[in-house]
Order: C-alpha cells, then structure tokens, then sequence
C-alpha cells in the first residue's frame, strides 16, 4: 500500500510552516500516529534541529532532523533507526523547507512507494519569480498516489493577493543575478504590481 502526500504550498508569510506543525501536532494528538519531521540545512529560519514558525499563533516550534539538502537519502538510516527505537512503524515523514531539497521527487516517491505518508511544505517560486527546486514537480505525485495540495495565501502591503517573494539586499530589491539561495532572509510577499526585480532580462 503507498502512502499519501500532503503538499503545503504558497509564498512567504503565508504560515506554511505554521500549517505544517498544526498538522503534525493533530497526527500525534489525536491518531497517536509517529511524525519524522526532516529540515534542510538551508532553512536558517530556526536553531540547529528546530523547524520555528514565524506565525507565533501557531504551534511555535517542533524537534527536528537536521540533513545536508544535497542528500537527502542520508535520512533513510536515520528512519530505520527510529522505527527500532520505537518499536513500530513511522507513519508519516513531514519536510519543511522542501524547495531546498535536491533530489526532492525521487526522494519523496520513494517514501510514498514503501507505505509512508508524507507531507511537504515550501515555496513554489523563488525571489526571481521561478520555479524554486522541484516543489512544482510534486503536484504529479499527489495525482497519481492520492493527497492533497494545500495553496496558502499571504497579501501585499497594498492588500493585494501576493504572489512572489521580493528579496531585499540592503534594503533595496535584489538584483536578478544574486544568488538563488543566501543566507538569512529579508523577504516580503508581494503581488504583480509591486513585485520589482532589477536587471530581469525579459
């Protein structure tokens, strides 16, 4: 039997990491279930081994799995030793920050095929307005093995439906050709008509 795959999605400030806990948090509460919470290395949002939700309404911060973002698969001992420790299954693997994982595809497919459900939450474009990582290529994954996509919403200052990340560096937009990935973050969301990238070639 394969798992299914919830997929939280939406862009910065939407509280997708808020969701992604409350959801972990009703899967231990109420179905007494086991949650693997994964976080890439590249999430520097919380402390080493925390996943931290900005939205201090929420269910604040949980314990998690630090691993390197270029190899996910090192986590697959990590999972085994935790079902022997345990004494039963892992019923569900949750990965903040999913748009960081390389390998995010292939690595969350596998977990499907061997009875796992999962859930994945992240951004769905970068600040250049681009597909960021392969967070795009799970909605495939919830069509054929069943779940869901969750599409949260977050609002421009001017009230408007944001739809991108506008990167600040130094207090002015980011240039198109800086980095995809920089450490820290000075984001807002915003929508079409405010969102401003300087140096866009088209």
């Amino acid at each position: 039997m394969t798992g299914k795959l919830e997929l939280i999605v939406g862009p910065m400030r939407s509280n997708k990491t808020a969701e992604l806990l409350r959801r972990i948090e009703t899967r231990r509460q109420y179905a007494k279930q086991y949650v693997l919470l994964l976080k890439p290395s590249e999430d520097t949002k919380a402390a080493v081994g925390l996943v931290e939700s900005r939205n201090r309404n929420g269910c604040g911060k949980m314990e998690a799995v630090e691993f390197r973002s270029a190899d996910p698969w090192s986590v697959l001992p990590v999972l085994a030793a935790t079902e022997q420790q345990i004494g039963k299954r892992v019923e569900c693997v949750a990965i903040d920050e999913g748009q960081f994982v390389q390998d995010l595809f292939h690595f969350t497919r596998r977990l499907l095929e061997t009875g796992y459900d999962v859930m994945v939450s992240g951004l769905e474009l970068d600040f250049r307005g681009m597909p960021f990582g392969e967070m795009m290529d799970l909605s495939w994954l919830v069509r054929t093995y069943s779940g869901s996509v969750t599409e949260l919403v977050a609002y421009c200052a001017c009230g408007a439906k944001a739809l991108y990340p506008q990167r600040f560096i130094d207090g002015k937009p980011a240039s198109y050709d800086s980095p995809i990935i920089m450490a820290g973050d000075n984001y807002e969301p915003r929508c079409a008509d405010h969102f401003i990238l300087p140096g866009r070639p088209h």
